[in-house]
């Protein structure tokens, strides 16, 4: 159901990942019908929740705990939320942990599917070719949701102790998405200038070497969409479990 798009080609891909220094952007990165199953999937039937950080600790909702906040409960969350981030690394949206979730027996959410995309063989031996990183093992993913008001300050991906993020993705599933409406990714320069940024593209893989020191832009309170994509690292550790949890792929 969902794969690459066939008509790309991987060693082109390949010489262009190499030749922008291990960033690149792939337009229509998958076939047709997957990315719409994809987009539809996290449009309408994800339980999304919610993830921010305080400090270096991470909070992470589920869309029950989400449910069972009161209106003053959350606007607390998102006060605190804007107060730290003047000072210090911050971020807030929407979540659905697709690595955690795929290895619970009672997560059932069809976006699961698109995981184990990600971590088929071929789909790794693929991107092991297009980056150049025989040593891919496995992908870590989350699928996320920007609203209004959500953000990810600057940051490198790197992990701080043994770190086996090799590269970063993000799959863009975000239909419609106005130039001025925020939510962009964006790369910065050592003079903390932005010296790239991609604008929320349906369809389109934005695709980076760890570390590279770069953010999501606030989305603005007038937009009028939602910014949804599939992301995180293809990693060079061992996976948490066996891939193969439905049959059909």
């Amino acid at each position: 159901m969902i794969r690459i798009n066939p008509a790309l080609d991987a060693g082109q891909l390949a010489d262009e990942f190499a030749q922008s220094h291990g960033r690149a952007q792939v337009r229509d990165v998958l076939a047709a019908d997957g990315a719409e199953w994809t987009w539809q999937q996290l449009a309408e039937t994800t339980p999304w929740g919610l993830v921010f950080n305080d400090g270096a600790r991470v909070e992470e909702l589920s869309n029950a705990q989400l449910g069972r906040l009161s209106p003053e409960q959350i606007n607390r969350i998102y006060g605190g939320v804007i107060e730290r981030a003047k000072t210090q690394y911050q971020f807030v949206y929407h979540i659905y942990p697709l690595s955690t979730a795929y290895f619970d027996p009672g997560a059932d959410a069809p976006i699961l599917r698109f995981y184990e995309f990600l971590n088929r063989p071929e789909t790794l031996d693929y991107f092991r070719a297009v980056t150049g990183r025989p040593d891919i093992r496995w992908a870590m993913a989350q699928a996320t949701l920007f609203a209004r008001g959500h953000f990810l300050k600057s940051h490198s991906d790197l992990e701080p102790h043994n770190n086996r993020r090799a590269i970063a993705f993000v799959f863009n599933f975000t239909k419609l998405w106005e130039r001025d409406w925020g939510g962009y990714l964006q790369f910065y320069s050592k003079q903390h200038d932005i010296e790239l940024a991609w604008r929320p593209t349906f369809n389109a893989l934005n695709i980076f070497t760890v570390p590279h020191d770069h953010g999501v832009e606030m989305v603005t309170g007038f937009a009028g969409g939602r910014r949804f994509a599939i992301t995180g690292w293809f990693r060079t550790d061992d996976p948490p479990g066996a891939f193969g949890r439905f049959a059909d792929g």
